[in-house]
């Protein structure tokens, strides 16, 4: 029985039951009374407890979003995970990509699940700031929500997982030195590629990067807007323009996934003896690395973001304690170490 169906047949079996009553006092003797009196007793608690249990079997079911900045490979381990950690607690999953990074269409994902009351919401932010109204609506709607990957600390999310990007900066900044020191150079100018203007991470990133390396050897800090052909023009255009820049450092790593070799002005660039930090792996990405000395990749626990974050979210949902932040460190995957870590892959 449905709840709607059961709430309906409610009032009139009460009804129905008040009948009963009525005939029963005027019709039957004391003994008898009592033995109809208490069977009527016993139906209408049948009938509420009956109710209840479709009630409670209805809203066991738990509903958990996760919404990522954009569809793309990165996520894709986040996307496995999280299916794995739901797959263990027996909730629902949903994955709700927005067709680009702009913050408008995570606005527009957040109003449409408070419309049909999810209970949890898993965001990687592209606007910190244009998010932040929508998931306090959201809080305020009773659904609790967690950023991964990308933060929004001005809302009232409860609780942030994903990489320790500031440390991030800082490690990707230190290994560039170290590759710089190795291949006996020193850093002239370093183009920079970021994804979105206004995501958290890239800032963060770029915050540790900055507190390391010398502003003097920063070059052009370029957003691709997380759309990879328009990366690659971006540092296609600046590597033939400015024969100054001797390194490159990736804090948005997608247009490098495929490996260098089909990005051909980053390819010219690694062969001419420049200097390059990318962020995140492939197995195109880690084969090259295992071939060329100057160059290394940040690894991101994306795998623990996806099953930690649903996990911690559960426990939110069900009233049970849960971690505020969840910080993961990079790995550093250089020529010493790519042969391993594509073995993982």
């Amino acid at each position: 029985m449905s709840v709607q169906t059961c709430e309906s047949f409610l009032p009139f079996f009460i009804k129905f039951i008040g009948i009963i009553y009525q005939f029963i006092t005027l019709k039957e003797p004391g003994i008898m009374k009592k033995n109809w009196l208490l069977l009527l007793v016993l139906c209408l608690i049948a009938a509420f407890t009956s109710c209840n249990k479709v009630k409670q079997e209805k809203k066991k079911e738990i509903v958990i979003a996760i919404i990522p900045k954009v569809d793309n490979a990165i996520f894709d381990q986040v996307k496995q995970s999280a299916l794995q950690a739901a797959k263990e607690l027996g909730v629902v999953l949903t994955w709700e990509a927005p067709s680009s990074i702009d913050g408008k269409k995570q606005k527009e994902l957040i109003e449409n699940l408070i419309h049909y009351k999810v209970d949890g919401i898993l965001i990687s932010c592209n606007d910190a700031e244009m998010l932040k109204d929508p998931i306090d609506d959201a809080i305020k709607a009773g659904i609790k929500v967690a950023t991964f990957d990308s933060d929004c600390p001005k809302s009232d999310r409860i609780f942030y997982v994903g990489t320790d990007n500031k440390k991030a900066g800082k490690v990707c900044a230190q290994t560039m030195l170290n590759l710089y020191e190795k291949a006996e150079k020193e850093p002239h100018q370093i183009l920079v590629l970021c994804g979105g203007i206004s995501a958290l991470n890239m800032t963060e990133r770029m915050s540790g990067f900055r507190s390391v390396i010398n502003d003097g050897n920063i070059g052009e800090v370029l957003y691709s807007l997380e759309i990879p052909d328009y990366g690659k023009e971006l540092v296609t255009y600046d590597l033939a323009h400015n024969k100054k820049i001797n390194g490159l450092q990736m804090f948005w790593g997608v247009p490098a996934l495929n490996g260098v070799d089909s990005f051909p002005a980053l390819s010219r660039f690694m062969k001419h003896g420049g200097i390059s930090v990318f962020f995140d792996v492939s197995r195109s990405l880690l084969k090259y690395i295992m071939d060329t000395p100057n160059c290394a990749t940040m690894k991101q626990d994306f795998r623990s973001m996806g099953h930690d974050g649903v996990m911690n979210l559960y426990n939110a949902i069900k009233g049970k304690s849960y971690k505020m932040e969840i910080l993961y460190d990079v790995k550093v995957i250089d020529q010493s170490n790519a042969s391993e870590e594509i073995k993982k892959l």
